[in-house]
């Protein structure tokens, strides 16, 4: 399975469960999650995807630097809009190619990291980071929103998945 099928397979579950939020829950601020809201992890998730997907026009890629879009955060029909653009992004990007990445790890810009990666490395970055960020989704609406139902697998990782499926 390829990177790009994997990530809109993740995408879709996402929509699954933003699709059964109303506004209010979506943006509730939750004490379980540090007084941060579902919208806001989703939101989170969808930078990431988005900026990695654009940097194959520019071939750069900045994961610190990007625009934290609060309409994604604040209205799940925004979110869903982004996830059904970046699906259709996703299924464009036919090639994985080599990309610049750039991060900050100090309040000093003279020290940020600066090292070659490349479209599909990110993609699996953005996949596991996905994963992490859904298990902890999952807990909230396991914990808050018990109406919503979430794929059997929502927030578990492949390996974990296979493992399971072995055992």
């Amino acid at each position: 399975m390829k990177l790009q099928d994997v990530s809109i397979e993740i995408l879709g579950q996402l929509i699954e469960m933003t699709d059964q939020f109303s506004q209010e829950e979506y943006t509730r601020s939750l004490d379980l999650l540090s007084n941060n809201s579902v919208g806001r992890h989703l939101r989170h998730i969808l930078e990431f995807y988005d900026l990695a997907v654009r940097a194959g026009n520019t071939g750069r890629l900045n994961y610190d630097k990007r625009d934290r879009n609060l309409a994604l955060e604040n209205s799940p029909r925004e979110a869903v809009s982004k996830m059904k653009e970046l699906i259709v992004l996703m299924r464009l990007m036919k090639e994985d190619m080599v990309l610049k990445l750039e991060a900050s790890y100090s309040s000093d810009t003279k020290n940020d990291v600066k090292i070659t990666t490349t479209f599909y490395r990110e993609l699996l970055y953005n996949v596991e980071h996905a994963v992490h960020h859904m298990a902890i989704m999952a807990i909230a609406v396991k914990v808050d929103f018990r109406h919503i139902r979430l794929s059997k697998n929502f927030g578990v990782a492949y390996s974990t998945v296979q493992h399971k499926q072995t055992a």
